[in-house]
């Protein structure tokens, strides 16, 4: 990005280094990344509260006195401007709740924060949550606090949620309702093995449910406007012709 910045594309580079349950270096790491790379992170995460997904690699949750400890960090970012996307699962099929309060218990902490909740707090761990359940706990929450978003990435949300049958509708009022308050994206992670045809398949997955939203919500959504103004970036989205 130094070296060789694009002049056609822009880029939002994140930091993703910060462990939640052990925020103490958080201050350090931000400061050297600014340090080395002048002005060009504006964004933190995707960080994990809880992600079961990587219990197996010595992950651990963020406890509610790990929360409290996030203050320094958290306040750096609200001095920036910058928001943080957290992976926080909301539970599994077992226990439906069972992390919910720790994202709560964040969100109560940290109200002035941009807050984006990665991938509306579900998981491989989790794909049976019934889809009236989630919406409540979901509107709850950005009723709650306006700082919240949430994003839509990650193929899990329309194979076990939006597609199944009679979701599809719940869903769509939903993100009609909240059009503000809802970030796309892909979740496309680069490995050897993911190819761009890999990348094609994952973005019209990810993108499926945005062809049966309102005008509005297509433009906030699909179309950047709440990217935009989430960064403060002089972009427009187009409107939607009828």
């Amino acid at each position: 990005m130094i070296a060789s910045a694009p002049d056609d594309l822009h880029l939002t580079l994140s930091m993703t280094f910060t462990d939640l349950s052990n925020p103490e270096s958080t201050m350090a790491l931000m400061a050297l990344y600014e340090k080395e790379y002048p002005g060009l992170f504006h964004w933190m995460g995707e960080v994990n509260l809880v992600k079961q997904a990587q219990f197996n690699n010595h992950h651990v949750p963020a406890s509610p006195q790990n929360i409290e400890q996030w203050s320094d960090f958290m306040a750096e970012l609200r001095a920036r401007n910058y928001p943080i996307t957290i992976h926080s699962d909301i539970g599994n099929d077992a226990h439906p709740t069972y992390y919910l309060h720790l994202m709560e218990k964040a969100l109560a902490r940290y109200p002035d924060n941009k807050i984006v909740w990665a991938h509306m707090g579900v998981s491989y761990e989790q794909t049976r949550l019934d889809a009236r359940e989630h919406i409540s706990i979901l509107s709850r929450l950005l009723d709650q606090y306006p700082n919240l978003m949430l994003d839509i990435s990650w193929r899990i949300l329309d194979d076990y949620y939006f597609s199944r049958p009679g979701n599809q509708p719940l869903y769509v009022d939903f993100m009609n309702q909240y059009s503000e308050r809802i970030l796309p994206g892909s979740d496309f992670v680069a490995f050897r093995n993911n190819t761009y045809e890999v990348y094609q398949e994952e973005l019209n997955v990810t993108s499926r449910i945005h062809q049966y939203l309102n005008d509005d919500a297509f433009r906030n959504i699909a179309l950047g406007a709440n990217y935009f103004k989430l960064l403060n970036l002089d972009y427009q989205a187009p409107a939607v012709c009828l």
